[in-house]
């Protein structure tokens, strides 16, 4: 990799734009040997370079599931959600984009989703919920209900009744289920439903047992929607084009 940054920023630029295509071209940058760079590119100096790093992975994770495999193998998440907690706001929203995408996997790929709780996903995801951009609330949401169905699967496949969906409950711990809440009051309608659904269908039982602490969960049959069935689907095939036009930040 070239040590220059006048080198690193037009290539990283080139690069990124590739993998805005379809997962064929995803491929060939992949098979290029592009992840060890991107790797090394998000411990930049550069914020701009840090950012257009996570913006081209978001690319890639929004990919196939092997795809979102190779970043994981190329031990990219680690750094990423480095980020995503730690990075200039800028940063921070393109690495949600970029996990949020790595959880499209699913039911069919939980073993990944796993693998992002596992490095420390969700507290960051949560916080992002606190944002003034309506969009990465939404992405942050995305991620955040794809977990949440991984852990669903595997409560269930535990069993018996005493069985819980631990990734609800690190939700709950960390302050993301208020934050969920919270999003209820959202002008944006799309955020208000897709809060109201995660919380009737995921953390219901938690409110109830708040409420015989005298803590009232705060959707207490004042919303007219009838089912959970309404929530919106994960962010598969999601390609992040927000940062295209962008210049970089230097």
């Amino acid at each position: 990799m070239h040590a220059s940054t006048s080198v690193q920023t037009p290539a990283l630029r080139s690069v990124g734009n590739i993998v805005t295509g379809d997962d064929v071209q995803t491929q060939v940058i992949i098979n290029c040997g592009a992840l060890p760079c991107l790797l090394a590119l998000l411990s930049s100096n550069k914020d701009g370079i840090r950012k257009e790093a996570c913006w081209t992975i978001s690319n890639i994770t929004a990919g196939n599931s092997s795809q979102i495999q190779a970043v994981i193998e190329a031990n990219i998440v680690p750094p990423l959600i480095h980020l995503l907690q730690n990075g200039d706001l800028k940063t921070r929203k393109e690495a949600c984009w970029a996990i949020s995408n790595a959880t499209s996997g699913g039911l069919q790929k939980p073993e990944q989703i796993r693998y992002l709780v596992s490095q420390g996903c969700i507290r960051p995801l949560c916080d992002l919920l606190a944002c003034p951009d309506n969009k990465i609330i939404q992405v942050a949401l995305d991620g955040l209900e794809n977990i949440l169905k991984v852990g669903d699967l595997d409560k269930q496949a535990s069993g018996g009744p005493e069985a819980i969906n631990r990734y609800a409950l690190f939700i709950e711990e960390c302050g993301g289920m208020e934050k969920i809440h919270e999003c209820q009051n959202n002008a944006n309608e799309e955020i208000y439903m897709k809060a109201y659904n995660i919380i009737e269908k995921y953390f219901s039982d938690e409110d109830e047992g708040a409420d015989e602490m005298g803590q009232a969960g705060q959707n207490g049959g004042t919303f007219g929607f009838g089912t959970n069935g309404g929530a919106a689907g994960g962010q598969t095939g999601a390609f992040n084009f927000a940062n295209g036009a962008d210049s970089m930040d230097m």
